[in-house]
């Protein structure tokens, strides 16, 4: 009963845990970046701390373009 219990509880878990994150990551070299986001495309740079990411701090964003929002019209024509 424990080991049913315990697996519904991590099963639930990972079924209604939404995203936090809707950026796709495209690595170019260890200090550049590409981000997709919904907002837009941008380029990351990142510091490098003993030849790796330096993860504490932000890296600069620089906006490569810009997506318009999907408008849709809900309205009846008569």
């Amino acid at each position: 009963m424990k080991r049913i219990l315990i697996s519904m509880i991590i099963m639930s878990s990972f079924l209604f845990a939404a995203p936090v994150n809707q950026c796709k990551e495209t690595k170019l070299t260890e200090t550049t970046s590409i981000l997709s986001c919904p907002s837009g495309d941008y380029e990351a740079t990142f510091e490098l701390k003993s030849k790796k990411r330096n993860m504490t701090e932000a890296p600069s964003l620089k906006l490569l373009g810009k997506r318009e929002p999907n408008i849709i019209n809900n309205y009846n024509r008569k």
